[in-house]
């Protein structure tokens, strides 16, 4: 792929129905300085594990076109794992600028795992997806694959940026019936950017010495493909929050922003 070299100030678009795509930022921007962000979290339509694949797809096609109008962007991240598996390859159709996403990483899980027992976090759009349902498919023969999709967990998620109390307990719930396996995974693919928020959670949880694993560093990998970065141009940065709903949350959503530098928030109408 040839790589973008921009000259003016790079400005990364990332997109998540809530808040798990700040795993992504928050990896981003402590390697690449001086990079405008632009965040949306689509909490009209918050989550996204249960919606159908064509809803996602108009949804993304609705954002992308509008956001486009008045930004000039350099690279779209879908920091969501379920509208990465169910729309990406479709969404490229659409628009010019580069666009990657966050898929889970089934085949870094099998390299690393030494028990052979993988435990496999998603939502249930994303397991329900056929190349993913292919991928575990294919793999039953060697590996022990234990799937969790849980809406709950990705609400607890979501509960704990925000300031919530998060109870243990309720978490150990969820996973009940790992605790009955002869062997437990010894490695984890979180396939839902929300899960990472609450990693040391599920460290207290679990046994330990597990291995987590999410798609960060494939970002990192695709952003340094498409984008010539350019170290020396202004730190002057200009990072804008857009949210489609007004709820109950969101002056909290905007002291979480605020926090990681971004002072601008808008309403945008879909």
């Amino acid at each position: 792929m040839t790589k973008n070299f921009l000259t003016s100030q790079t400005t990364i678009f990332i997109f998540d129905s809530g808040l798990g795509g700040i795993t992504i930022y928050n990896y981003i921007k402590n390697i690449f300085l001086n990079i405008n962000f632009i965040y949306l979290l689509d909490n009209k339509y918050f989550p996204y594990g249960n919606k159908s694949k064509n809803f996602i797809l108009q949804r993304l096609i609705k954002i992308l076109q509008k956001i486009s109008l008045y930004h000039d962007i350099s690279l779209v991240i879908i920091a969501c794992n379920t509208a990465s598996i169910t729309s990406l390859p479709e969404l490229k159709k659409y628009f010019s600028f580069p666009i990657i996403g966050v898929t889970p990483v089934i085949d870094l899980a099998i390299r690393k795992t030494n028990n052979k027992v993988i435990g496999f976090l998603a939502t249930n759009t994303t397991l329900q997806n056929y190349k993913i349902q292919n991928k575990i498919n294919l793999l039953k023969k060697k590996y022990i694959i234990k799937i969790i999709s849980s809406p709950k967990l990705v609400f607890l998620a979501e509960q704990k940026l925000l300031g919530y109390e998060i109870i243990l307990s309720e978490i150990k719930k969820i996973f009940f019936s790992w605790y009955k396996l002869k062997i437990f995974p010894d490695t984890i693919i979180l396939g839902c950017t929300h899960f990472s928020l609450i990693i040391n959670e599920l460290k207290i949880v679990f046994p330990k010495n597990i291995i987590f694993l999410d798609a960060k560093q494939y970002i990192i990998y695709k952003f340094k493909q498409i984008i010539q970065y350019n170290k020396n141009l202004s730190d002057t940065k200009k990072n804008i929050v857009y949210y489609t709903k007004i709820n109950r949350n969101i002056s909290k959503i905007k002291n979480i922003f605020l926090k990681m530098n971004f002072h601008i928030f808008k309403k945008l109408e879909t």
